[in-house]
Order: C-alpha cells, then sequence, then structure tokens
C-alpha cells in the first residue's frame, strides 16, 4: 500500500480489504515480497504482520491470562521488556522496588513451585538450587509438582514473597508470548538486523522490514505497508485418455506422465499454488480399459 500509516491502521486496513498484513515463511513468499516491492519502486521500510504481543501476559497453570485475574503486582516501571528480550517473570527487587519484573526467559534463577495437593503456604515451594531457566523451571514443577507458582491475589504474593526473601529472586510461572504473525502463525527463525529486536526507548512492538531484515520499531510511526490474500483452494479434475499396451498401470509410468503433465503446467506459468496428483478409482487404479474398441 502506497500510503504511510501506523502499524494498527495498516493491520485493519488489510483485514478489511484483503486477508491480513503480509506474512512472510517462505523462499518463495521472499520472491513474491521482493518482486512487489520492485513493481512498487519501494526503497525504504514497510511494515509487515509481525509484531511482538506485549499484552499476552498469563499463567503457566491452566494458561490462565493474567487480563482475567483483577490482581498485580509489577514493580515499579515493569513490564518494560529491557533491550527486547523479556517475556518471563520474577518476584524480586527491581532497582530498589520489590514486585514481578520481566526478564530474559533465558537467565538462571531460582524458582517457586506450586503443589496442588498442599494447602496453605506449604502450597509454594522454593527450589533454590539448580539455578535454571524459566522453560526449565516450568518444567521441574510440572514434573515434581504441579507447576510453577500462581499469585492470583495478595495472600498468595505475600506467601511468595517470604519464599522470595530465603532464596532471593525467583522465577513465578507469569510469561508472555513474544514475536508473532498477525494472521495467527507463529514466527520462527527471523533475519533480524544485527542488534534487533532491542526495544529502544521501549514500546518497540512492531517490525518493520528492509532489505531482507526486521527492525523493531514502535507501532505508532509512519511507513508503507504489504497484504496478503489468501485465495479459497479449487480443485478441477481432467481427465485423460492413453494409448497403451498396459505399461500404464506400472506405478514409475503413472510417475513419470505425472512429472511431465507437471512440466507443461509450469513451462505456460500455472504449477505456482498448484497441486497435481492422480484421482484414485474406486478398486484403487489410475487408469481403466475402455470397454468399447475406440
Amino acid at each position: 500500500m502506497m500510503t504511510p500509516v501506523t502499524w494498527p491502521v495498516a493491520q485493519n486496513y488489510c483485514r478489511v480489504m484483503y486477508t491480513d498484513l503480509a506474512t512472510i515463511l517462505s523462499d518463495t513468499d521472499w520472491l513474491r515480497f521482493e518482486k512487489e516491492a520492485a513493481s512498487k519502486g519501494l526503497t525504504t521500510f514497510a511494515w509487515v504482520g509481525l509484531y511482538n504481543d506485549f499484552n499476552s501476559w498469563r499463567w503457566s497453570l491452566n494458561d490462565l491470562p493474567l487480563t482475567s485475574v483483577t490482581y498485580t503486582y509489577w514493580a515499579s516501571g515493569q513490564p518494560d521488556n529491557r533491550l527486547g528480550k523479556q517475556a518471563c517473570v520474577l518476584i524480586g527487587d527491581a532497582y530498589g522496588y520489590i514486585g514481578w519484573i520481566d526478564r530474559s526467559c533465558t537467565e538462571l534463577f531460582p524458582f517457586i513451585c506450586y503443589n496442588a495437593n498442599f494447602s496453605g503456604a506449604a502450597r509454594f515451594i522454593g527450589i533454590r538450587s539448580p539455578l535454571l531457566t524459566w522453560p526449565q523451571a516450568q518444567t521441574y514443577c510440572r514434573t515434581h509438582h504441579t507447576d510453577l507458582a500462581s499469585s492470583l491475589n495478595n495472600s498468595d504474593n505475600n506467601m511468595l514473597l517470604q519464599v522470595k526473601n530465603i532464596q532471593g529472586d525467583s522465577w513465578i510461572g507469569l510469561y508472555r508470548d513474544t514475536w508473532k504473525w498477525s494472521d495467527g502463525t507463529n514466527a520462527s527463525n527471523i533475519p533480524w538486523a544485527p542488534g534487533q529486536p532491542d526495544n529502544y526507548g521501549g514500546r518497540e512492538n512492531c517490525a518493520r522490514f528492509y532489505n531482507g531484515l526486521f527492525y523493531d520499531e514502535q507501532c505508532t510511526n509512519l511507513h508503507y505497508f504489504f497484504c496478503h490474500t489468501i485465495y479459497p483452494a479449487r480443485s478441477q479434475i481432467m481427465r485423460l485418455q492413453v494409448k497403451s499396451d498396459g505399461s500404464v498401470f506400472d506405478p514409475a509410468v503413472q510417475s513419470s506422465i505425472l512429472d511431465q503433465i507437471k512440466q507443461k503446467l509450469e513451462e505456460k506459468g500455472m504449477l505456482e499454488n498448484t497441486t497435481v496428483t492422480w484421482k484414485v478409482q474406486p478398486e484403487g487404479n489410475i487408469f481403466h480399459k475402455k470397454k468399447d474398441d475406440l
């Protein structure tokens, strides 16, 4: 689209007029994207559908969304996604403020498990050794107890603080999703530019694209953007008559004929987004002999 707009406006436009903001997954997607950019003469940054789902906080136990619970205990200034890589939560001390703190999920800390078989303060079990990443702590708690600890009210939180006071800053069960595509597709193997994402200045939760690389940026900035459309699948059956001595019943011959059909379609530019396959008859054969002499 050749009008610079914010990321949310671009998303809304694409969802109304097409399917969604562009999702780029395969080599074919990259080629189409670059071809479209070249055809429009676009040589600057552009929005695509990649965004950081910053508001998807939820508790590990039962995947309970934080928005469905009225209680929170964020430390002052938290969560801040510092350097663009913080998606898991400690209960601890941040710059003199005690509360929930978002940190990188790969850091090593003690952690607090929850065990549904116990009641009161005994439900929360502090594990000060070994120090684990958040995903490792989750696996440990789910294996040996019930899950990582949730803090759904002030009483729970006071018990977690007592454990934290003994063993130091500790992982709890709060975490969120990170980068994903607007159409819901999981994002992996993203070709970030060097040093990206960095959440420079805070609130850089949308991705712009330039020269094959992604950069995180504030969603309120203005850029051109790319949409994509998913066309409904259609099928067409074509009947094929061949003169044969019977070799067409050989799977190798059938495969060879199919390859030749695909080659002809490719020569005509008709093979893209097309799957060519044989229709198997009820008796299990692809071909059958004609009953007349023609």
